[in-house]
């Protein structure tokens, strides 16, 4: 999310020739929602007998919950007039139980760097932060432990990093990958049967198009949104392997020979995601919630999947939460990030002062911030 320095908020508006000319188009934009999404709502009886036919929903047996985590990432990076300052921040999150399960290792990490100008100090935020997400993640002692995002997120976002331009970003990436034993962390998350990944933004069309193809007529639409249509409360869609492409397409590029090494051992750690080690479900747990997609890892009985959605259903508090409880605070405190950077920034600001370098400190003031998730 990219956004403006605080101090000019008060003052961005839309001229008011602008705004009615933009309201104006609302009929043209009421008319193209209603195109991509009536489809799939006027034929919701017929696609889900279509899935139903198919074998492809059932209902999820009550079980005993597990002990659960849920743990989100986020970054900022100021970019003031002289220096740009990053930040990346994970934090862990324990879901509701009727006791508390005792973290050995730190509940959240976070890393900060002051930089002279560089477009891609953003990428290696970005990198950086989901080493800290699989960090935490993997000292997690809970039963189930929920990534937010998606299996391939992680790839991409590490790539973003190794592949930056400046050597001095990929150097920074690589020295917080060795301390934080990112490749390490990334071998287990994708073995490890105990870590599943929901995505709140899902533009897959697997189910989507094996519909169209099955009833012979196009469904505009994606998966999360049909099958928030169609499953009933409680059901859930029969776990199926992930599709061909993007997943084994998943590789990391390097600039120069010196990250081949590091580069080697994240390939390694992502060989199931590319073998498609991976199935895929939606679950609706309740009548107010949407279908959630859960990723998991292939060959899970049907026992523990059933504890897995008994869990999530547990983890929904009301129909104003929209994912399960640990996700939705962890996502909270990510999105805070920009907070903490403006602390940190003040803080820098009154040492400079104090050590008697106002004049280094005015640079530190104007700034122009992107946020992200």
């Amino acid at each position: 999310m990219a956004g403006i320095g605080s101090g000019q908020e008060g003052y961005a508006r839309l001229p008011e020739d602008l705004l009615r000319d933009l309201l104006d188009g609302t009929d043209d934009v009421v008319a193209t929602v209603t195109e991509l999404l009536g489809p799939a709502l006027e034929g919701r009886a017929e696609i889900r007998q279509a899935l139903v036919d198919s074998g492809q929903i059932r209902r999820q047996t009550p079980a005993p919950p597990m002990t659960v985590a849920g743990v989100d990432g986020g970054f900022a990076v100021e970019r003031t007039a002289a220096v740009d300052i990053a930040l990346a921040v994970a934090v862990g999150v324990e879901g509701l139980s009727d006791g508390t399960t005792i973290w050995p290792s730190p509940q959240y990490q976070w890393w900060a760097l002051p930089s002279k100008h560089d477009m891609d100090v953003e990428r290696l935020a970005r990198g950086i932060m989901v080493a800290e997400e699989l960090s935490v993640l993997n000292g997690a002692p809970h039963e189930l432990k929920i990534l937010d995002g998606s299996h391939l997120t992680l790839v991409i976002q590490l790539n973003t990093a190794l592949t930056a331009l400046s050597t001095a970003c990929r150097a920074e990436a690589k020295r917080m990958w060795d301390r934080l034993a990112t490749a390490t962390c990334l071998h287990d998350v994708c073995r490890d049967n105990a870590t599943i990944a929901m995505p709140k933004y899902d533009s897959s069309r697997v189910v989507a198009d094996s519909l169209e193809k099955h009833l012979g007529k196009p469904i505009p639409g994606d998966d999360k949104y049909i099958l928030g249509l169609v499953l009933e409360p409680g059901e859930l869609l029969v776990p199926q392997q992930v599709p061909k492409d993007p997943w084994t397409l998943l590789h990391f590029d390097i600039r120069e020979p010196a990250d081949k090494e590091i580069a080697d051992a994240l390939e390694a750690a992502i060989e199931p995601l590319g073998a498609r080690d991976i199935q895929f479900t939606y679950f609706r747990p309740d009548e107010y919630s949407p279908a959630f997609r859960i990723e998991l890892k292939s060959g899970m009985p049907e026992a523990v999947l059933n504890r897995i959605c008994s869990t999530i259903a547990g983890q929904i508090t009301g129909p104003f939460v929209r994912e399960p409880y640990p996700q939705y605070l962890a996502d909270v405190m990510a999105k805070s990030v920009g907070l903490g950077l403006s602390a940190l920034q003040s803080a820098v600001q009154l040492a400079l002062s104090g050590l008697g370098r106002p004049e280094v400190a005015e640079f530190l003031i104007r700034s122009y911030r992107t946020e992200g998730v």
